[in-house]
């Protein structure tokens, strides 16, 4: 997981460095840093790392490799500490690893628009607020293989993808049918 980590943050650098040789590309870095937001998770975390990030609730078991989606609401519960704030959210797991993190929050007096979002992720994840494209209330970064999204259309809603992952299985879902 490190070495893949690592490998991420090289291309992110490369890809930095290449601005000035590539102006119509847009380029972003996201930070090996944790993200608040993000409840300090990342793409490619093992579901027992994700368990020791969110603490002993709710419980995250992914024993197969595959496809796995964890969903949890809080619409009728308490959260529990370690998510604060959050309503719902998911956490999608490609051969034990996580790809996909989906946080839907409640309305938070810190986050009351899409541009509140944005500048609050961009300095959580370390780029310029300016790599943002908005369009029809949504905004989307991304970085390689990496996507970022985010609106604010009910509540706060953030959503980190590992693209290739992503597209991988969606690939196997329609092969499957």
């Amino acid at each position: 997981m490190n070495d893949a980590f690592a490998k991420l943050i090289s291309v992110f650098l490369l890809m930095l460095g290449c601005v000035g040789v590539s102006p119509s590309q847009t380029a972003c870095e996201f930070s090996p840093k944790t993200a608040p937001l993000l409840l300090n998770l990342r793409p490619g975390m093992s579901s027992e790392e994700v368990q020791s990030v969110l603490g002993k609730s709710p419980k995250i078991k992914v024993k197969k490799d595959g496809e796995k989606i964890f969903f949890e609401s809080y619409a009728e519960k308490r959260a529990p500490a370690a998510l604060r704030n959050v309503n719902a959210f998911y956490l999608r797991f490609f051969d034990r690893k996580l790809y996909q993190i989906e946080i839907f929050y409640n309305p938070r007096t810190d986050l009351p628009n899409l541009e509140a979002i944005t500048n609050n992720l961009s300095q959580q994840l370390n780029f310029s607020p300016q790599t943002w494209q908005i369009k029809n209330k949504r905004a989307a970064v991304k970085c390689n293989e990496l996507s970022l999204k985010a609106d604010s259309i009910l509540n706060p809603h953030i959503e980190l993808t590992d693209e290739i992952i992503r597209k991988t299985v969606e690939e196997k879902r329609q092969s499957e049918k």
